[in-house]
């Protein structure tokens, strides 16, 4: 079984808001819970005692990590330098310590030892804080000063790779990266897998130093070839890809504090109230665009009142009037026809009848019979008038194409109202906006006088702009770089195989090296073949963790983490893998997630260290929240969890609490106490929580 550890004790002195000496006692009756709660309202002091456990085990290399955990609002941003407690430093105080006491179990023999670590911080004016550490062992009792020792002693203990994954802010780390280098490097230790890579390494140094000497049967050239490749892998991987991650380590730490300042600066142009000249002619621009879309509409509208609104209001007079248009059309063109032919008949009767030659006239019946017959059909073109015209009498138009123009406004016109009621609830969008800006930029020329007094800030953070823009494109170019050195490394790990199996030819039983290649790659199989039943172990546990406390095993049957970096997939009832993002998971299912995978981690870990959380329940709903408490904090036996929460999360009259109490061992609240508007803020320590005993 793994090593259990915990924490026995943390002793605060003059840090944050704890004035003088506050001491939390973690330790627990045997017969009781492990667990810890300490309760506390909003800015009571609950992430100082998460900040002090951490730098007390970390040091003062805690501090980076911090930073990156707690980069973000003003709210929430960590200064260390403004750490010393107020009234401690009014009244000529400049150090602060953390002191904690380190519990290691064996959980197969029950042996125990304490670890105390102790951190002073002194606080300078100009100039950064200085640390000093010590540790005590409980097995000898000696003091140990020199800070590699420490560090060993720590790390024999609690590794800062553990309490970096397992002392966290739940809402703050829900938005983790798991394919982070660190993070990465962090689960690979917490597995234990991080011997086999070491090993990995060691054994492909004793083959890169001792391949040179193997020079039997032709080998030696290979050999070269071969000590020469390893060397380059060497290279790369200790060169290239570390320089790449110290590179990057540098531009993150100088990107946290631009941005820091950044934010600052933005703070100090709301405080002076300061116009930025560019937002000034910005915004300017803007209302002069606005204003033109705005009489673009008004047009639009005041050309609809000639025709398409007073047409749209004939309604159904106006398809009388169509009609009426279009037999009048008819009607014309039957008069014009009828006026053309009429006056030709007489003429054209005789051009048939007049003058026939003797052999062709006609007798006087005939000559009636036929006459009559051509009258007929000769009023025949334009009689009887066409169906539609005998009720037209008044001529609306007096010209054909007068009568069309208004027969294809009638028919055409009424189709752009359908627009109309778009555009009139744009322009009073339009208006509304002109306004606000019309506001906006009154705002700014009262308060144009303050461009002088913001002009140095403004290019400062034009300069921070810059500045950022420019640690962006490198990190992007690191990144690329880093996927190039890897390639190229796996390139020359093929080639390195290939060349190993010449020189082994070569020198077969008879090379150290051939010796170390081999047990390379059964460290590299058992590696491989380790990291296989961890992850398929990790899959299963944060799966059903996940799917029991959120509920969604009606949709989904599992989880898999897939890949170097951690990708997550979900896989539905039916079998279909879909990538996590595309699943669009809530904050609070984000939240459960990670917090599904630290308790799989730490249920899988060679040691097993304490789980100290801040914010347990954020964002999480009433039922998720009674899951969390139950299955991933105080799920473990034997595992010690400490647990800070406000009283809206963990309500001490609910039933939540009530349902959970016994399975605290130990209660605190902190209670602030000072007087508003002075440096006089202190916090209490009252061992109950919220009045309640555990």
């Amino acid at each position: 079984m793994a090593n259990l550890v915990s924490i026995d004790s943390l002793s605060i002195t003059n840090f944050g808001p704890f004035y003088d000496t506050t001491n939390f006692d973690f330790l627990t009756p045997a017969d009781s819970s492990p667990h810890v709660l300490i309760g506390g309202k909003n800015g009571a002091g609950k992430t100082h005692v998460l900040r002090a456990l951490y730098l007390a085990v970390a040091g003062e290399a805690g501090l980076g990590d911090l930073r990156k955990v707690e980069t973000g609002s003003e709210a929430t941003r960590f200064s260390f330098g403004k750490a010393l407690n107020r009234r401690a430093s009014r009244e000529g105080s400049d150090t602060c310590t953390l002191t904690v006491a380190i519990r290691q179990r064996d959980a197969d023999s029950s042996k125990e030892q304490t670890l105390t670590l102790h951190r002073e911080i002194r606080f300078r004016p100009n100039s950064p804080p200085v640390w000093r550490s010590w540790a005590e062992r409980s097995n000898d009792g000696q003091v140990e000063e020199d800070e590699k020792m420490i560090e060993r002693l720590r790390d024999a203990f609690l590794p800062r790779h553990l309490a970096r994954f397992f002392f966290f802010d739940a809402e703050k780390s829900q938005n983790v990266n798991l394919g982070e280098t660190e993070i990465v490097q962090a689960i690979s230790r917490i597995l234990g897998l991080w011997a086999y890579e070491r090993l990995e390494d060691e054994l492909r140094s004793i083959f890169s130093a001792t391949n040179k000497q193997v020079d039997a049967d032709g080998g030696s050239e290979a050999s070269e070839t071969l000590a020469d490749i390893s060397s380059q892998i060497q290279s790369l991987t200790n060169g290239k890809l570390r320089g790449n991650h110290q590179r990057r380590e540098v531009l993150l730490e100088k990107q946290q504090e631009a941005a820091s300042e950044l934010a600052d600066i933005q703070d100090q142009l709301k405080t002076l109230g300061a116009v930025d000249p560019a937002k000034l002619e910005r915004d300017q621009t803007t209302r002069d665009e606005v204003a033109s879309a705005k009489r673009e509409i008004e047009g639009k509208l005041e050309a609809a009142w000639e025709a398409p609104i007073p047409v749209t209001l004939l309604a159904g007079l106006r398809v009388a009037v169509t009609a009426h248009l279009e037999g009048e059309e008819r009607k014309r063109e039957w008069i014009d026809r009828k006026a053309a032919i009429e006056p030709r008949l007489p003429s054209i009767k005789a051009d048939v009848f007049d003058d026939p030659e003797s052999q062709h006239k006609l007798s006087p019946p005939t000559h009636a019979y036929y006459s009559e017959r051509l009258d007929k059909a000769l009023l025949s073109l334009f009689n009887p008038p066409p169906e539609g015209v005998e009720g037209v009498e008044i001529f609306v138009c007096d010209r054909p194409e007068v009568n069309f123009s208004v027969r294809q406004i009638l028919a055409t016109a009424t189709a752009e109202v359908s627009s109309l009621e778009n555009a009139c609830r744009k322009l009073e969008a339009l208006q509304a906006d002109i306004k606000d800006l019309d506001y906006e930029i009154r705002q700014q020329n009262q308060n144009i006088a303050a461009i002088g007094a913001g002009k140095s800030l403004h290019e400062r953070r034009g300069t921070l702009r810059a500045e950022l823009e420019s640690i962006d494109r490198e990190l992007l170019e690191l990144d690329a770089q880093r996927i190039q050195i890897e390639n190229d490394i796996t390139r020359l790990k093929v080639e390195e195989s290939r060349w190993t199996e010449i020189v082994e030819k070569a020198s077969k039983g008879r090379s150290l090296a051939s010796r170390a290649h081999a047990f390379r790659d059964a460290a590299s199989v058992m590696r491989k073949r380790a990291s296989e039943q961890m992850r398929r172990q990790i899959n299963q546990l944060v799966g059903d963790l996940w799917l029991e406390i959120t509920e969604r095993s009606h949709e989904f049957k599992g989880m898999q983490f897939t890949g170097e970096l951690w990708q997550c997939e979900l896989i539905r009832k039916s079998g279909e893998r879909i990538q996590w993002d595309d699943a669009n998971p809530s904050a609070g299912q984000r939240q459960v997630r990670l917090l599904a995978f630290n308790e799989a981690l730490r249920r899988l870990a060679q040691t097993v260290p304490p789980l100290v959380v801040d914010t347990p329940l954020g964002r999480l709903d009433r039922e998720v929240r009674a899951a969390v408490l139950d299955k991933l904090y105080l799920s473990s036996e034997g595992h010690q969890s400490i647990v800070l929460a406000t009283n809206a999360e963990i309500d001490p009259d609910g039933p939540l609490f009530a349902k959970v109490r016994d399975q605290f061992g130990r209660g605190y609240t902190l209670i602030p106490e000072g007087i508003e508007g002075t440096d006089d803020y202190q916090v209490r320590l009252e061992p109950k929580y919220f009045g309640k005993k555990l």
